[in-house]
């Protein structure tokens, strides 16, 4: 079967939600199908804001950023993937039998206006993308006569108040990437957490919450890691990894962590929480949807409203002061998230796809 997989342009930077689409890829690939991945500039759709501005500035991107589409150099694709680029969605016309799949609300809209048959049409939904776009805009998109995937029970319950045909492929951790090293009971105070530049994710609240904890724990450490050169002037205490491989996630950050941290507001699934909690990290987390099928309150994670400071801070100084706590649920953390792999979910994410 061929089956094409239709992104925005990407920067070949490490990506969690980017990763999972290049391994289902590859799985299918193995599988026997012909795969074609197409990045593109440009997803117009007749109520984006300032269509006219966006076009002229995705064109400078376009220019800008061409020669570097067909090539992925942190992530090794199948050999046997096509991998195009083009400027806009207009440039690609759904083929008789082929398994379209669009990966996010504009892609998912510029090609909803040009579809007659949304047979064999797929819309992967992989977080809220309210936190991206108005929000009017993209429950428009997810309206749509797709069939649509998502990655969390979350994500399922309220996708399904716009349509029914939703299917629910949960996320996984890649347990040949990450596993313990470091035996959980001898970990030192050491807390981990990404930053992101969006608000979303919270990163400020998580810097906030731990300037609480070192004073309460005074050889506090912290790691932070992420895509970006630090966005913040960093305490002394602070490490920081930049564009990061598995290697290092694992041996250098997670293993070395007694408590992850996720401090998202809104989070779709929360895949850098599931591989600490697989290399036996404790997690502390924020209630933002995505964690509620790993993140189970006082067995796998202790958690605490979006964006309450205090309320993070002093979970992370509980586990952090109550090493037999922190210990069982750091176990308990990696027991629940080997639950979710890889095999499961592609074999999964295949059926779906073709099924009639």
């Amino acid at each position: 079967m061929l089956i094409h997989f239709v992104l925005r342009f990407h920067d070949d930077t490490p990506s969690g939600g980017r990763k999972i689409l290049y391994e289902y890829a590859n799985y299918l690939a193995e599988r026997g199908h012909q795969i074609c991945i197409t990045f593109v500039a440009d997803t117009p759709f007749r109520a984006r804001k300032w269509n006219q501005l966006a076009t002229i500035k995705h064109f400078r991107t376009f220019l800008l950023r061409k020669k570097f589409q067909n090539r992925i150099d942190w992530f090794k694709l199948n050999k046997t993937i096509k991998v195009n680029y083009c400027f806009s969605t207009k440039k690609i016309s759904k083929r008789a039998n082929e398994i379209l799949l669009a990966f996010d609300y504009g892609i998912a809209l510029s090609l909803g206006e040009q579809l007659d048959d949304f047979t064999h049409c797929f819309y992967l939904i992989q977080h809220d993308e309210k936190v991206y776009y108005d929000k009017k805009i993209v429950r428009q998109a997810w309206k749509l006569p797709y069939k649509k995937i998502v990655i969390s029970t979350w994500l399922y319950n309220k996708v399904k108040k716009y349509d029914s045909n939703v299917y629910l492929v949960r996320n996984y951790v890649d347990t040949n990437d990450f596993f313990v090293t470091v035996p959980i009971e001898s970990r030192s105070h050491i807390v981990s957490l990404i930053q992101h530049p969006n608000p979303s994710k919270g990163t400020i609240v998580g810097i906030e919450a731990l300037k609480i904890v070192k004073k309460n724990i005074p050889d506090l450490q912290v790691i932070m890691f992420g895509t970006h050169k630090p966005l913040y002037q960093l305490p002394n205490y602070y490490t920081y990894y930049e564009n990061v491989n598995e290697d290092t996630l694992r041996n250098l950050i997670y293993n070395r962590s007694s408590i992850y941290i996720l401090t998202s507001y809104l989070e779709g699934w929360g895949l850098t929480a599931t591989e600490a909690m697989a290399c036996g990290a404790a997690l502390v987390s924020t209630k933002n949807g995505g964690v509620d099928d790993f993140g189970i309150h006082e067995q796998t994670a202790l958690l605490s409203r979006p964006g309450d400071v205090e309320a993070l801070a002093r979970n992370i100084v509980i586990l952090l002061k109550n090493d037999s706590k922190r210990i069982r649920m750091g176990y308990a953390g990696e027991s629940k998230v080997s639950k979710f792999t890889f095999e499961k979910s592609a074999k999964l994410f295949e059926e779906i796809l073709l099924k009639e």
